[in-house]
């Protein structure tokens, strides 16, 4: 009599798909809301390196000496343009190259955000990413950093902070200046 009731059981397929949607669904959702996170953090990377190279294309414009206020202006265009709910830094830093002593030397540095100016100590860390420059010459260095929060809470996607480190030689003046 168990014999046969377990055959029956085993021969039933009535109410398959209600079990298989209960199995199934919450790893279809979970899936859904993973990939829907990491779309995300994916973009709000590229936003973040799109608002570097704008900032950074922004100065090498200039003829003008910049000021206290201008920058502040750049640190809400990179909020404006990153959109993130988390806190922002930007950090623009002139640097020199003299071939004499053969040192790449800080013209000036001024920091928004968490971050302070970069001196010549502090340099000497970013030194191997610099290009070659010429006796004299001056680029422009523009750090960026901008914090992205997962809009879903998916297990080994943490708040994130996204650093830019882009560099340009200014176009229209032989150097970008510091009104201070």
């Amino acid at each position: 009599m168990i014999r046969s009731l377990f055959k029956r059981f085993h021969r039933d397929e009535g109410g398959n798909v209600s079990i298989e949607m209960c199995i199934w669904l919450p790893l279809i959702i979970t899936t859904l809301g993973a990939t829907f996170s990491l779309f995300e953090a994916f973009r709000q990377q590229s936003l973040n390196v799109k608002a570097a190279y704008t900032i950074s294309d922004a100065l090498s414009r200039q003829t003008d000496p910049i000021d206290d206020a201008y920058l502040d202006g750049m640190h809400d265009v990179l909020q404006f343009l990153t959109d993130s709910d988390g806190h922002y830094g930007l950090r623009v830093t002139v640097v020199r190259y003299d071939a004499t002593s053969n040192a790449y030397d800080v013209a000036w540095s001024e920091a928004r955000g968490d971050w302070s100016g970069l001196n010549s100590e502090m340099l000497v860390d970013v030194v191997g990413n610099l290009p070659q420059l010429l006796d004299n010459e001056r680029v422009i260095l523009v750090e960026t950093e901008t914090e992205h929060n997962p809009t879903i809470d998916v297990p080994y996607l943490s708040p994130e902070t996204f650093y830019n480190f882009v560099f340009t030689r200014p176009r229209f003046a032989p150097q970008l200046l510091w009104q201070g």
